[in-house]
């Protein structure tokens, strides 16, 4: 390999590195920015319904669902069969300390990015993901319906360095 090559593999892992500590530290969301106390009933009720997904306080006919996989799914129905056909249910769902932002728009529009670590039980065992949610919710006649949700599967530093290191440096 000539040197000129080595040289831009080397930018281009550097540049890498630097957009991903920059992401990372782009996490949590910044103190202050954001009104993060107006509507706090509205805001105990959406936090309350938060992927329950076995209950009608959460999804409704106009769901809408992209998976960290790319998977869409159009309302509860099939929310609930894509489940059951894969034999999966949740096991867990924890939400990472400082990461969540729930922010509430005209009392009627609701916007909440978080990062969780999900643990599904399945007919294999235990499948566990760390995602980066970002989540819509719509008050219709007085009740929070949570409309549209997408997940992201997350890399920790370690693991995008392990991934650069494969796939990009030989």
């Amino acid at each position: 390999m000539n040197k000129q090559k080595i040289i831009t593999r080397l930018i281009i892992v550097l540049v890498f590195i630097v957009s991903v500590f920059t992401k990372a530290a782009a996490q949590v969301p910044p103190a202050g920015k954001y009104d993060t106390s107006n509507y706090p009933q509205d805001r105990k009720l959406i936090t309350a319904i938060r992927n329950n997904f076995d209950s009608s306080l959460s999804l409704n006919d106009n769901y809408v669902g992209v998976g960290a996989g790319g998977r869409i799914i159009y309302g509860k129905a099939a929310h609930i069969k894509a489940f059951q056909q894969l034999g999966w249910s949740f096991k867990s769902y924890k939400p990472v300390v400082g990461t969540s932002l729930l922010r509430i728009f005209n009392g009627n529009t609701a916007i909440k990015t978080d990062m969780v670590d999900v643990i599904f039980s399945s007919p294999k065992g235990d499948l566990s993901y760390k995602v980066i949610r970002a989540d819509t919710y719509i008050k219709q006649d007085g009740k929070w319906f949570y409309v549209m949700g997408q997940g992201t599967n997350y890399q920790t530093d370690d693991e995008m360095t392990e991934h650069i290191n494969r796939h990009l440096v030989k």
